[in-house]
């Protein structure tokens, strides 16, 4: 589980989280959504140990991912998986050699050390999950932006992480493209049960996709909820996004 208590940074006079709270439930797929600005990523960056806060803590399995740094803190990441929003994808490395990166530096799975004449198949096993079976030895040119997106996915399920986290995964791409990669994620937490947190500006991805969603406003977690309770809510920035999806609210994946 994740806890965040009282999290706090600011940059000079801007105060990007002030005294945020947050619980992330075992399983669950949490969109954290808001303005361009807002703190989600910043927030996400903070979860991961990779920003420090000026102060508040941020608790995963008990342990406080503030105070980490060095060894201490690789030990902890070994267990969550980072999709980020370009892809961060290797142009000199094949597709494989993406996927497998860390199982190369690493060899470990869950956490269990594996033998290096099984990575090969492991990362053809992950590929295969995201729909890309076959494409072990392309070249990262070769892929579409799609193909793309999925082949760092890919990347971060390989190793068996407990905890996946995505920033902005369907920027860039069009609408049915994007539809197949929220689908995508659907699917893998459904045969994983990873804890699972997303940001994004996608409100139809977000709806189809997450079990509660976030809002992040003035610094701080100003509504969360199921998605069909959270678009009931009276607020600015949801009504914004009722107007986006013209109300529609069909397309939540989760009835209430």
């Amino acid at each position: 589980m994740i806890e965040i208590k009282n999290l706090k940074k600011s940059f000079g006079e801007k105060h990007v989280l002030n005294d945020l709270q947050l619980q992330v439930f075992d399983k669950e797929i949490l969109f954290i959504v808001g303005r361009s600005g807002s703190g989600k990523s910043v927030l996400l960056k903070h979860i991961m140990g990779l920003m420090k806060p000026d102060s508040g803590e941020v608790l995963i399995d008990g342990t406080d991912m503030t105070k980490l740094e060095g060894t201490a803190l690789i030990e902890r990441l070994y267990n969550i998986g980072m999709i980020f929003q370009g892809g961060a994808l290797f142009d000199s490395m094949s597709v494989g050699q993406n996927v497998t990166f860390y199982l190369e530096n690493h060899a470990k799975v869950a956490g269990e050390k594996i033998k290096r004449s099984e990575i090969r198949e492991l990362g053809e096993m992950a590929l295969e999950q995201v729909g890309l079976k076959g494409t072990y030895d392309f070249q990262i040119s070769d892929l579409s932006g799609g193909m793309k997106k999925r082949a760092s996915i890919a990347r971060g399920i390989v190793y068996k992480p407990a905890y996946l986290f995505y920033d902005e995964p369907t920027t860039g791409l069009d609408p049915i493209t994007g539809k197949k990669i929220a689908e995508l994620i659907v699917t893998l937490h459904q045969r994983g049960g990873k804890t699972t947190i997303v940001v994004s500006h996608d409100i139809v991805t977000t709806l189809y996709c997450a079990d509660r969603i976030a809002l992040i406003e003035d610094a701080t977690i100003k509504i969360i909820d199921s998605p069909m309770k959270f678009m009931k809510y009276e607020n600015d920035s949801i009504k914004e996004f009722n107007r986006m999806i013209g109300y529609d609210l069909s397309l939540i994946r989760h009835k209430d």
